[in-house]
């Protein structure tokens, strides 16, 4: 299956895009420069068959934002919507070229890195901060199945906690070498029992050091896989 609806309703947006008066021309560029890219990408393919349905939409969807751009004068609602239609327009390329594995990856990633986080940030930072990101990290998975962005960039908030804890498990780590009963005695104060405390010692550092790694691993999925999401 061709691509040339898709193609010709690309050509039409770029062009009512570049008529409009109420979009700044800094946007103008930015839309021009993302929807002929997509242009030329959309050219080089072909659409398997059971992907018509989706194609039908995407297209007809086109449509409709070719008419809310000729008829809308409110810039932010006319922004938004052509933001969409580009990330719909980038995910559903990534549908048609079959290149939707590193979804799976990513949620693979991100599930490890959330688990791990869970479990070894309340040592150094209480119970509030797991508890902060519960929510998060529940919604955001919803949201990453359903191919989300906000799903996808409720996930990625993990990460930067994910490194902070990690880190400060490695650092301990370091610092139990030369003072091992110090180290010890830094988890009991939070609470932990003595026994739990004295294993924590070499093993949480460990489990940092494998949390670094799955948050580093879902940062990078994360970017490889950002187009798939709407």
């Amino acid at each position: 299956m061709n691509t040339n609806l898709v193609i010709t309703t690309i050509k039409q947006l770029n062009a009512e895009i570049d008529k409009n008066k109420s979009l700044k021309e800094n946007k103008k560029q930015k839309y021009r420069l993302q929807l002929d890219k997509l242009l030329n990408k959309y050219t080089e393919i072909e659409i398997s068959d059971k992907f018509k349905t989706q194609y039908n939409q995407l297209n007809g969807k086109g449509v409709e934002l070719i008419k809310e751009v000729k008829a809308s004068k409110d810039k932010n609602k006319l922004e938004t919507s052509i933001d969409v239609y580009i990330r719909y327009l980038k995910a559903s390329l990534c549908d048609f070229e079959e290149k939707t594995t590193y979804l799976r990856k990513y949620i693979t990633s991100f599930l490890f890195s959330a688990m791990l986080f869970l479990a070894l940030s309340p040592q150094f930072y209480g119970f509030i901060l797991p508890v902060l990101f519960f929510l998060p990290i529940y919604i955001g998975l919803k949201g990453v199945k359903q191919r989300s962005i906000t799903g996808f960039y409720m996930t990625m908030s993990v990460v930067p906690v994910a490194l902070m804890t990690s880190f400060t498990w490695i650092r301990y780590g370091i610092n139990a070498k030369s003072d091992y009963l110090g180290a010890v005695k830094a988890i009991v104060d939070s609470g932990v029992a003595q026994s739990l405390a004295e294993k924590l010692v070499y093993i949480g550092p460990i489990f940092g050091c494998i949390l670094l790694l799955f948050a580093c691993l879902q940062l990078y999925r994360g970017y490889k896989s950002r187009d798939l999401f709407i």
